[in-house]
């Protein structure tokens, strides 16, 4: 009798030993990690890596109507969420001019503000030196109220190959907000 009684508190002990095992395993740190948050220690996916690859990202952009007047929001296909995916989309969707690039970009906070330094290619500039006022107004914003709306910033700072964009009417040497125009 001794004997068996031993065998069953035994028992009893390994399976309350594996419960809180298996409770604190399943438990982790005391904080529940939904499965698509990143845990500890893992590297989230920079802007340009589609952690899908052949899926595509849905982002909003910013267009002009017909005749120049009005921004519009649509929606439109990104191939990832990088700079030129960004620009390829707004290219797609008429936004912008083929051939249109973005050469780079730079976050930097200054004074409680976000600003998205936005470089550009020559391409672009040339299109907003060469399409009049209306026109140079909704490829600027075009752009920036797109890059605004994306990267979560309060203002883009644009360049044409590293140097301030500039067109017959104006120097786009500070950072412009989203324009109301849309």
């Amino acid at each position: 009798m001794k004997k068996r009684t031993w065998i069953i508190v035994l028992a009893v002990i390994v399976a309350v030993a594996a419960c809180v095992g298996i409770y604190f395993a399943v438990r982790g740190n005391g904080q529940p990690q939904p499965p698509d948050q990143p845990g500890p220690g893992t590297v989230e996916p920079q802007p340009g890596q589609n952690d899908k690859p052949g899926k595509t990202v849905s982002v909003v952009v910013y267009v002009p109507d017909e005749q120049s007047e009005v921004l519009t929001p649509v929606g439109a296909e990104a191939a990832d969420d990088s700079d030129q995916a960004l620009v390829d989309a707004l290219v797609s969707v008429g936004g912008l001019p083929e051939g249109c690039e973005a050469l780079g970009s730079e976050t930097v906070k200054e004074g409680g503000a976000t600003t998205l330094k936005l470089d550009m290619n020559a391409v672009y500039g040339n299109a907003v030196r060469s399409s009049g006022t209306a026109g140079e107004t909704m490829l600027v914003y075009a752009l920036v109220n797109s890059f605004i709306q994306a990267r979560g910033v309060d203002n883009v700072l644009l360049t044409v190959e590293g140097e301030a964009l500039q067109s017959g009417h104006e120097v786009y040497d500070y950072p412009l907000e989203m324009d109301h125009t849309s």
